[in-house]
């Protein structure tokens, strides 16, 4: 299966309301546990490493995640942490493109 390459570029409050693919994979997945390993996440998208650093390095200009390092041991673990703002981006994003049921 192809997929058409596409350039991510800044949201503005006009694309607020619609991610791009990639990223709304990547919020819908942060959305339960809040964050995620770096490896899982990019599992989970199923990108390239590439294509997945450019994706989170999106995420991060817009203030959707945070990438946190960690020294466990000798290792140095990363997690990416949905943000506030990430979290209110794709809700809006989702009741956008379907219809919700009330949450609060």
């Amino acid at each position: 299966m192809m997929q058409e390459a596409r350039t991510i570029g800044p949201l503005d409050s006009s694309s607020w309301d619609i991610l791009p693919n990639q990223s709304l994979v990547a919020l819908l997945a942060l959305v339960g546990t809040k964050r995620m390993d770096v490896e899982a996440l990019r599992n989970r998208t199923r990108l390239a490493d590439g294509a997945f650093r450019m994706l989170l390095s999106w995420l991060q200009r817009e203030y959707l995640v945070d990438v946190v390092s960690t020294l466990e041991g000798d290792q140095i673990q990363e997690r990416v942490e949905l943000t506030e703002r990430g979290e209110s981006i794709l809700l809006r994003s989702l009741e956008r493109t379907c219809e919700l049921p009330e949450l609060r």
